[in-house]
């Protein structure tokens, strides 16, 4: 994009940031493929001004019944927006600087992508039950949804860097199971759900390293049956409340919350219900325990895994609660077997341990924290230990 059109672009969102307020992002339709077109630009401008005098005038009205409602700009209004708008091109020219670049098919294949491959263990060669496709579905849309709702990296830019990602891990990890013994695209088939959440993962791992607090997305938008689609830059704004360092367990909590309120749609009224817990009502350990065991067989029940179970590790000094109490979640060939094994041998900051993302919401929902959590491989195990308190 030409710079000064750019900085033009950012002179009209710090106005009518200012103005009023909920600014969060600017539709960027007008920029003809990123070129510069003055007429354009003079249109932001002069519809920028339009709104900040016509804010003015609603805010005067208040108070002066009879005052015109579009005011003259006053001097130190003025010139408070113009440094709001120069720290606005600063903020943004930062987050692109330090965002990670859009991956290319050479880096995702480069020497140290091979070196860390061949580091990785092997893919496992153990019997899997087939996983509940909707099950394995909601696992892999609820976190692609996290990482569009905390805004780290625009989402077409994250399409690509997961397809060369996928491009460059597939073969290696195909070719190390064995002829057959995959189905590309299934996922309900538990060796390529294995293959793509790391790939998943990978990617998310990738773009929450350090991401911007301002960039600019491309969005699709509607077009008439049979129309090429089309597509419209924005720039997005994330939530300033929301820090770099808080973004892997806001992720891994919306991911939580989306697992937890599936499963309680979908078994709430049967059988296999997870008992229900009244919120922030911090209920003794063996109410705790009932919903975590149900949790963890929910997830047995959609294929997840062999075998699952749930187990109170150490009790409690609490005779009332559950305070202090460790527990412990272990799943026998699980799905994410050999992609929980590769991410933690990355040292990944988020990894794919879904149920425990699951258990955790459901015990923040209970009004209880999670302290000291593990996660350990032994065998074809996956086993999960973490505090309560």
């Amino acid at each position: 994009m030409n710079a000064l059109y750019r900085t033009i672009l950012l002179f009209h969102l710090t106005l009518s940031a200012c103005s009023s307020g909920a600014a969060a992002f600017i539709s960027l339709s007008s920029l003809s493929q990123f070129t510069f077109r003055p007429q354009a630009a003079a249109d932001a401008i002069g519809a920028a001004l339009f709104a900040l005098s016509n804010n003015n005038g609603v805010d005067d009205e208040r108070n002066h019944t009879h005052t015109s409602t579009i005011q003259q700009l006053t001097r130190r209004r003025w010139l408070s927006c113009m440094s709001s708008a120069s720290t606005t091109s600063i903020l943004l020219a930062q987050s692109i600087a330090n965002a990670a670049p859009p991956l290319t098919a050479e880096e995702a294949d480069n020497t140290s992508a091979r070196f860390e491959r061949a580091l990785r263990p092997k893919p496992p060669k153990v019997l899997r039950p087939r996983m509940n496709l909707d099950f394995a579905v909601l696992l892999m849309r609820s976190s692609y949804n996290a990482v569009d709702t905390i805004d780290i990296v625009a989402m077409d830019q994250f399409q690509r860097d997961f397809f060369l990602i996928r491009q460059a891990e597939y073969l290696p990890y195909a070719n190390a199971l064995g002829p057959g013994a995959m189905q590309q695209g299934d996922l309900a088939d538990p060796n390529y759900f294995d293959f793509i959440s790391f790939a998943q993962y990978s990617t998310i791992n990738r773009e929450i390293n350090n991401p911007p607090a301002v960039f600019e997305e491309q969005q699709p938008v509607e077009v008439g049956e049979g129309e090429p689609q089309q597509f419209v830059s924005v720039v997005v704004k994330r939530d300033p409340t929301l820090s770099n360092k808080d973004l892997p367990v806001k992720h891994a909590e919306i991911v939580g919350d989306a697992i937890l309120d599936t499963l309680l749609e979908k078994f709430g009224g049967t059988a296999s219900a997870i008992p229900k817990i009244e919120s922030s009502s911090r209920p003794d350990v063996d109410t705790l325990f009932a919903s975590i065991k149900q949790v963890v067989n929910l997830f047995v029940v959609s294929g997840f895994a062999w075998d699952g179970n749930a187990s109170i590790v150490q009790s409690g000094k609490s005779g009332t609660d559950a305070s202090e109490t460790q527990f412990a979640i272990t799943f026998t060939s699980p799905a994410t077997l050999w992609s929980g094994q590769s991410l933690k041998a990355k040292n990944a900051v988020l990894m794919n341990d879904f149920a425990l993302k699951t258990a955790k919401a459901l015990i923040q929902r209970a009004g209880y924290r999670v302290n000291n959590v593990s996660v350990k491989y032994k065998n074809n195990q996956e086993i999960s230990t973490f505090t309560v308190v």
